[in-house]
């Protein structure tokens, strides 16, 4: 059942049953990434990885990387990007929903395509740290 509240864009979920109660409560800006590994996520999402931190979709609906077809995308791969960021728009009944950037960083790698239907908790780009990224290039 928790696999089926995740993957929806419900906020809240209530069961009860006699001598039991259970009741979800998602939070604002919390997607199904942020849950363990094999709760409605693959098992990488919500894991940082060496491509960086994973920004996930916070709401189902269709991604989009520009703000029209006419325009760039957003952000593209190196891009550098501060916290807050919009990275993309996600529409959800025909209101274009902005997606920002949780952390600042550089755009490591960007996983959804322009005009691609999203789930709540898919990973739609990782964001690398650039102090990390310096550290490694000194490192080599």
């Amino acid at each position: 059942m928790l696999e089926h509240v995740l993957a929806s864009d419900a906020s809240e979920v209530e069961v009860a049953a006699e001598g039991f109660r259970l009741r979800l409560v998602r939070k604002p800006g919390r997607a199904a990434a942020s849950m363990p590994a094999g709760v409605g996520a693959t098992a990488d999402s919500g894991v940082r990885g060496s491509d960086g931190t994973p920004l996930v979709a916070p709401l189902t609906g269709v991604f989009y990387r520009a703000a029209s077809p006419d325009t760039p995308p957003l952000v593209s791969v190196g891009d550098r990007v501060e916290a807050g960021a919009v990275v993309g728009l996600i529409e959800t009944m025909k209101i274009f929903n902005e997606v920002l950037a949780e952390q600042g960083g550089r755009i490591a790698t960007v996983l959804a395509e322009s005009g691609q239907l999203v789930h709540a908790g898919d990973v739609l780009m990782t964001i690398e740290d650039i102090a990390e990224a310096v550290g490694e290039q000194a490192e080599l």
